[in-house]
């Protein structure tokens, strides 16, 4: 017993070594999972927003109580469901069902959307997906893609 005692005395990083030994006993265990979304990276970045009818982006938060995140995973649910049907990626998706699922989007956002908090003068809605790419150590975007429209 008292050679098991030097041995922990002397063993250097022990609080590390029991967190490891831990770790590798409870496995894949909430709340010690690993999160391999952040692994790796894609070379491939898109933005959900919502413009005013010159394309000048509103401030989510404020006219509809939520950000651009949460537009993007509403806006990737729909288009999983038109996607899935038929067994293909979203990233396969055409600029016809893009539009689709936009469309859906812009409808449940417009439908909570705080009217008094537009900037004056604003007479549409516009829901815009803007790609951003990393190409040969450059980051390029293209231009915004409309998804949807819907006046005021």
């Amino acid at each position: 017993m008292k050679a098991l005692r030097t041995f922990w005395e002397k063993l250097p990083f022990r609080h590390m070594t029991v967190l490891v030994v831990a770790l590798f006993v409870i496995k894949e265990q909430f709340p010690f999972s690993n999160f391999p979304m952040y692994s790796n990276f894609d070379t491939e970045a898109d933005v959900i927003y919502i413009a005013d009818q010159h394309g000048n982006a509103l401030a989510m938060d404020e006219v509809f109580r939520s950000g651009s995140s949460t537009a993007k995973k509403a806006y990737k649910k729909e288009l999983g469901k038109i996607t899935n049907a038929q067994k293909r990626d979203t990233k396969q998706a055409s600029p016809t069902e893009r539009a689709q699922a936009g469309a859906i989007v812009l409808g449940d956002w417009y439908a909570n959307m705080k009217r008094e908090r537009l900037p004056k003068g604003t007479t549409a809605v516009r829901l815009y997906r803007r790609t951003f790419e990393l190409k040969d150590g450059k980051l390029g975007d293209d231009t915004p893609e409309l998804l949807a429209e819907k006046s005021l």
